[in-house]
């Protein structure tokens, strides 16, 4: 029976981790460690308690480390944890900042344990579907994709204190709206391209009354014959239902669209594709699949590419100080 522990409460989305692994076949849920009064909502789910993520690993027998911090001390923790042989799975984003992705990475290396960066869009059937179909050439030679992520923003929402607070924390998060949801596009343009040759940003506090880092940031990544546009948003009530993302090829266009896939040629002539299913149905399926293979984890999950999309939010945010593209 695999043992899991949690680490970190104030991540807003430790819940359906934890409700994924609580109803996965032979799982026992170990410990949690955390150091705010969350901790007395979920212990109970739990054998046992601490209030410090240092005593937990000290003391337990952990088969499986999930890591829901702010994004500075999940890397901290991630990396202890991979030294002593736990393979962790990290809620997105990987890192505030460079530095602390390639930390993780070398850990993982060093320890040939599993290192997931769970991304939720990655259990959306499109993300994996797009791929295929890009690589694939159905429409042709891709040069321009599109893509948006975010909500009103997270006090506006109802998130808790303590997600709020580190989520406005430039250096615990690495950023505002961009490093939230600019993420997911920085790391699904780095799955499907690669690197870009430039990046070029711009971030402000738009709508809100209070000090916040951004609250939307806007990022163009330049590729050889190919552009990316991504936003990433704390400003915007009430998203329009207009395709999203969107790929532009030289022979078409794919939009997604709900659960369906648009396929655009020429002037008006269009089809509904279905999705090509994924995988695995969740975060705890993958995570399980890759500690037992001992595979790397694939697209945006994988640690090298989300590490990438760290470089990719550094440059932007380089980018937007000096008015300039930046090389990541």
């Amino acid at each position: 029976m695999p043992k899991i522990a949690v680490a970190g409460l104030t991540h807003g989305h430790v819940n359906g981790l934890i409700g994924s692994f609580e109803k996965f076949a032979g799982v026992e849920l170990t410990a949690v460690a955390d150091a705010t009064p969350l901790l007395e909502g979920v212990k109970d789910r739990f054998k046992t308690s601490y209030t410090d993520w240092r005593e937990m690993l000290a003391t337990e027998e952990i088969d499986g480390l999930i890591v829901t911090s702010d994004s500075l001390e999940s890397a901290e923790i991630a990396v202890a944890a991979l030294e002593k042989g736990i393979p962790v799975l990290v809620e997105k984003p990987m890192a505030a900042n460079v530095a602390d992705a390639d930390r993780m990475l070398a850990a993982a290396k060093a320890s040939g344990k599993t290192l997931l960066i769970n991304w939720p869009f990655m259990y959306n059937d499109w993300v994996w579907d797009l791929k295929h179909r890009i690589d694939a050439g159905e429409i042709g030679h891709v040069f321009h994709l599109r893509y948006r992520n975010g909500h009103h923003g997270p006090k506006e929402i109802g998130c808790d204190e303590y997600f709020v607070g580190w989520l406005y924390d430039e250096q615990k998060n690495g950023g505002g709206a961009i490093a939230d949801f600019g993420s997911y596009g920085a790391a699904l343009a780095r799955y499907y391209f690669g690197m870009p040759e430039t990046v070029f940003c711009i971030r402000h506090n738009a709508t809100k009354d209070y000090d916040v880092s951004d609250d939307h940031a806007i990022l163009l990544l330049k590729y050889p014959k190919l552009t990316v546009s991504l936003e990433g948003t704390w400003a915007t009530n009430g998203f329009d239902t207009s395709a999203n993302p969107v790929v532009h090829g030289s022979a078409g266009t794919f939009g997604v669209q709900g659960n369906g896939l648009e396929h655009v040629v020429g002037w008006g002539t269009r089809e509904t594709l279905e999705f090509a299913p994924r995988k695995f149905a969740d975060a705890a399926a993958y995570f399980f699949h890759l500690v037992e293979t001992g595979e790397t984890a694939e697209g945006p999950g994988d640690p090298t590419i989300a590490a990438d999309a760290v470089r990719i939010l550094a440059a932007a945010i380089e980018s937007n100080r000096t008015g300039c593209a930046v090389a990541p």
